[in-house]
């Protein structure tokens, strides 16, 4: 029965899903942004974040395990992760760079400029070592969340609270499963949490 829990758990939390998720946080929560953004904005950031940051990565691994590149979509090995996790980063960039030349807000294009260099970092560490992508991701939802409480004054620290909550589920689950030992797990958190918040204070 847990170890049921923590596959629910990875898969609703998957990191690749948080960049969708904090801008749900940004757009759905009461704050200024929410409140001047305009509706059919709010929804193009998040269909466009969805597809460069979840669906055509998803779409890549599925093919990549249809070639048999990959055993599982889990790619419980260092090696197979190698070609997702590469590709992954360059549809993070590509969306930052469409981010950038759209002349988007700000505050999204740190969000994803972090969400891509987390994967960046997420990649080049995986070659030597497997590091806990899940914990990288909550880790940067909850970096971004706290940068943007002391960068905008946003009163956004109950929202933060929750996250630190998730982030000990998702944790759990991890290491429920034995997907990773504690120190890839925990150190994950760290590398996700200090690039947002650094991008948020010096960007």
């Amino acid at each position: 029965m847990e170890t049921r829990i923590a596959k629910i758990i990875s898969y609703f939390f998957h990191p690749l899903l948080m960049p969708t998720y904090g801008f749900a946080l940004i757009f759905f929560t009461k704050n200024y942004i929410s409140t001047f953004t305009p509706e059919v904005l709010k929804y193009t950031t998040l269909s466009v974040t969805f597809l460069f940051t979840f669906l055509l990565p998803a779409i890549n691994a599925l093919i990549l395990l249809k070639m048999k590149r990959i055993q599982s979509l889990e790619m419980n090995s260092n090696q197979e992760r190698i070609i997702p996790y590469s590709s992954t980063t360059l549809y993070y960039f590509a969306l930052f760079y469409l981010f950038y030349n759209a002349e988007f807000p700000s505050i999204f294009k740190i969000v994803i400029l972090g969400a891509a260099i987390s994967i960046l970092l997420t990649f080049l560490i995986n070659l030597k070592w497997k590091i806990s992508a899940h914990t990288i991701g909550i880790g940067g939802v909850a970096g971004a969340t706290l940068g943007i409480i002391f960068r905008l004054q946003m009163n956004l620290l109950p929202a933060f609270m929750v996250i630190l909550f998730i982030a000990g589920l998702i944790a759990y689950a991890r290491l429920k499963l034995n997907a990773h030992i504690p120190a890839q797990v925990y150190s994950g958190f760290v590398l996700g949490f200090f690039v947002e918040l650094g991008l948020m204070y010096f960007y």
